[in-house]
Order: C-alpha cells, then structure tokens, then sequence
C-alpha cells in the first residue's frame, strides 16, 4: 500500500481509506485545494470512482471504485440504502438526554433538486459521558447530505465543531464516519472500520482546548503527509486547526511556530500542548512582512542546536531555524513537486532549477537520476544545495551551481543553444538585484517565456508562485499567454494535503506544469 494513502482497505476493486479532517473528498473546482480523490487519482494506474462523500470536516472511512462493476454494484446498494453506516460524535452532554434517541424528521433539499422533502431517520445511541460531553453512536437509515448533522442538532445536540447546526466552537468537526459495511462486488460481506480519533477521547477526558487541537491537527496529517519517510509538514495551519495567527511547522522532533503579527507569541498553554503532543521544543519565529526579523526563541523544551536534519519522502535535508529570510531552508508547500520529480525516471534529464534556494528540487531530481543544473543569486544557498546533494549520498561534482540573475543565465542559455529538459521556475514575489527590479505580477510570463526557449524538444517546465493577492485566474494567464502557439499542455498543482485553504482564503500557491500534448 501507499505509504502516504492512510488505507483501511484495498483490492482490485475498491480502495477504502481513513479520510482526514478538514480536507475535503474532492475539489470543488479546477483552481481549488485538491481533496483526497484528486490525490488518489494521481497515485492510481487505471480509473478510480467516487461512490459517495464526507463532508469536509468529517473523518472516516471513504470508499472508492476501482472497476465498472465495482461502481455499479456499490451504486445499487448505495441506492437501495443497503449500505450499513455507522458515524461517532461528540456534543455537550445533558443528563436529562436519554440514552438511545430516534429522529426521524424529513430533511429539506436544495431547491431545483427533486422533492422539497426527503424521508431520513437516525438513531442514536449514548456510548460514553465525560468533562460534560458525550460521545454518541449515529445510525442512519439511507444517506442524506448533512443527515447525521440535522438530525443531532434537531435532537438538540448538535455535533461539536458544527458552527453551521449551533454547535459549540471546538478544534475540528466531531463527526466521523467510524463503519461502512456492504456486499462486496465479488460476494461476501465486506466491512471497514476507521478507529476512534484520539482527540474524541481527549475532550472526553477533559484535556485542554490547545492539546485536542495539536491531537486532531495531527491526526488530520498522519497517515497521509506524516509518514516514516516524512517527518516534516505543516502540523497546524490558523484557524483551521485552533492556532488563530499561527502556523506551526513539524520539522522532526521540533514545532517551529511562525507568527505574521507583531509581537505574537504562543501562550503557555498552547506551548504544553505542542510538547505533550510528542515534539520535543518549541521554536517561534515572527515572520514580519518587511523589515527586520528578530531571532528564534525556543519556548518550550530544549533543542541543542538550530541546524539539523529532517525527512521528506525518504530524502534528507538540512534546515537552519535561525536563518535569515522566508524558510528553514525546506519549503513545505512544494513536497507534491518534489515527489513529481521523485516519482519519474529521470536517469539522463538535464534539469534546470532556477531560484534554486537550498537545492531541494535538485536533490529530488537528482535522485530520480537527473544531472541538475542549481541557479541562485545566494552563494550561501548554492552551499547549502551542495549540503543537500552530500547529505543524500550525491555527489555534488556530478552536478552544477551557478550563482547570477535567473532571467539574465536565460537569455545567455538561449543565445548558446543550450537546452533542459526539465525546467524549474519558483520566483520569488519581488526581488532588487543590481538596480533591476522584478515582479511576479509585472514579470511571470516574459519569465515563462524564456523558460521555455531554453526547453528541449519534449521537455516539461513547472513554474508556480505564492503571491497570495494572485488569483489562479491571473496565474494561468500568465502561464497561458508564454504558451501561446506551442503543443503544451497545463496541469495546475496547488497546496498539498497538510496546508489548509477556504472558499474565502483560496490557496496561495498557484503551479502548473507545461508538458507536450
């Protein structure tokens, strides 16, 4: 099995997986996050079906077909209601509230969609009290969109986290979808089973609102971007995952916490809650969006030095938490690029990184068997590459550096005949070299442009940005406009799984990756 695919079940005809938490099933549009079928699609030889949904922040089990009668024999049990779910929940205890409850309120359907009504019972069944909150089993009968949700709060108790039915502000949604059992389509019966998320028995048990966040933040990763070859990723991302203001970063056995607020920092709280979670410091960092940045402060637990390794899809890096600039030298966003560049052969690829930073697209390309060319305007950050191809047992004589403007090596490469067949564009938003100013809004798609003249016949060219106010609409005219005329055809990637975005809060990081038709 996959090990970044949190699996419960797979054979030749279905893939059942444990859904996270705040992402959803799939994206609801072409520019939107991908959610866990896109995801799966590109992990997957050979068509894969969506047979039913869960709401973005419920977790659980999710079942997808992999063959025709795979999906017709699940859609007909799905139709028939044949199929037997079982969800768990939280919500605020009453000890008046009976122990087993039946609703069986017929639910309104959007308008244009049928009948206005539609018939639906859940039953209901009180399984553990604790902390004044209690932990119910739902049954429902059939499988109405938001039917366990309506149902809970018409009862009146609505599922924790459930800010859309009245109930009370919490960490994460507390609905998961724990069992989903049916005939399998070669016969017999077939039953997944998602365990019980540790952050339900926590709020049980009474734990702080900080350590349940941390828990279920952690949860929502594990399985899917916190796996033995990975142990760095976005841990928790803002609001989304009850850290308001704040991103935390995963890098091994440290939480790096960077703040965009002036003088903003952890409360002691939210520091236990990151240590007993299972890191071993906490490291915060405020990011101002100009001028100078102070230096890291460890806050909690002991780190002997700010330099160290951490593991991403096998490889290895190194990140400095006291270096000046945007990163720690790995930037979390681009890991699914990374594993684009990992998951080809790329043995006899000239590859081309330009804004080259710490090197680790090289070092994902070069591993894949490329010979990589790495252009920065920072020596220290071609060293660093060079750290980077070393510390992965690559022998950075095998491959080049360049230190220089990336548009001016362009226009030289050109000039020379000298070709790539993979090219890598990741500017930077501005940038002043040399009394040259550059703008990703003024400036991509000349950029693209020149990527692509120095692009070998057959050659793939990825570029991508994260300049938030850059709609993906704006992106991709870019990106459309240096293609013009030529036989490409564009892919748009986005934030990966462990990054969180909102119909309000669109993701940040727009990519696309041209390759011939």
């Amino acid at each position: 099995m996959d090990p970044a695919v949190n699996s419960l079940h797979q054979d030749a005809d279905l893939w059942v997986v444990d859904k996270p938490s705040g992402v959803s099933t799939h994206r609801a549009s072409a520019t939107a996050q991908e959610g866990v079928y896109e995801y799966l699609l590109r992990r997957h030889e050979g068509p894969l079906a969506l047979l039913h949904r869960l709401d973005k922040g419920t977790s659980g089990v999710l079942v997808f077909g992999r063959t025709p009668a795979a999906n017709r024999a699940l859609t007909e049990q799905l139709t028939a209601r044949a199929v037997r779910k079982r969800y768990l929940l939280v919500c605020r205890d009453d000890p008046r509230r009976p122990a087993q409850l039946v609703c069986d309120k017929r639910l309104r359907r959007k308008p244009g969609r049928g009948k206005a009504e539609l018939d639906a019972e859940t039953r209901f069944t009180r399984l553990e009290q604790g902390s004044g909150l209690a932990l119910y089993e739902a049954r429902p009968q059939g499988g109405r969109p938001h039917q366990v949700r309506v149902h809970a709060a018409q009862l009146g108790m609505p599922i924790l986290g459930d800010g859309d039915y009245g109930g009370l502000d919490a960490p994460r949604l507390c609905l998961h979808a724990a069992e989903v059992a049916f005939e399998h389509p070669r016969g017999g019966p077939c039953e997944a089973t998602a365990p019980l998320p540790e952050s339900f028995r926590a709020l049980l048990a009474g734990a702080s609102r900080p350590y349940v966040a941390a828990l279920a933040a952690g949860e929502a990763r594990r399985g899917w971007v916190a796996t033995p070859d990975t142990d760095a990723f976005l841990w928790l991302d803002r609001h989304y995952d009850g850290f308001p203001r704040a991103r935390v970063e995963r890098l091994g056995e440290v939480a790096h916490v960077l703040h965009y607020d002036e003088d903003a920092q952890l409360r002691r709280d939210q520091v236990d809650a990151l240590l007993r979670a299972g890191c071993g410091a906490v490291v915060e960092r405020l990011r101002p969006r100009s001028g100078e940045q102070p230096p890291p402060q460890v806050t909690g637990g002991s780190l002997a030095d700010l330099r160290f390794e951490v593991r991403e899809l096998g490889l290895r890096y190194w990140v400095d938490l006291a270096a000046s600039g945007t990163s720690s030298g790995l930037f979390l966003d681009q890991r699914e690029t990374r594993r684009a560049l990992l998951g080809a052969d790329r043995a006899g690829q000239r590859v081309l990184n330009t804004f080259a930073h710490t090197g680790a697209l090289s070092v994902a390309a070069a591993s894949a068997g490329a010979e990589t060319l790495s252009l920065d305007l920072s020596k220290r950050y071609l060293a660093w590459a060079r750290e980077n191809l070393e510390l992965n047992g690559l022998d950075p004589a095998a491959h080049d550096f360049m230190y220089g403007d990336t548009r001016d090596w362009l226009r030289r490469f050109a000039k020379k005949g000298r070709q790539f067949d993979l090219v890598l564009l990741d500017p930077p938003s501005y940038s002043t070299h040399k009394g040259k100013s550059w703008s990703v809004e003024r400036d991509l798609a000349a950029l693209i442009g020149e990527g692509l003249r120095v692009l070998a016949p057959g050659g793939e060219l990825y570029v991508s940005t994260n300049l938030r106010r850059m709609t993906a609409a704006a992106f991709l005219g870019h990106v459309e406009n240096a293609a013009r005329g030529r036989a490409l055809a564009c892919e748009f990637v986005t934030l990966p799984l462990d990054h969180r975005s909102g119909a309000q809060d669109p993701p940040y990081l727009k990519g696309a990756w041209l390759r011939p038709r």
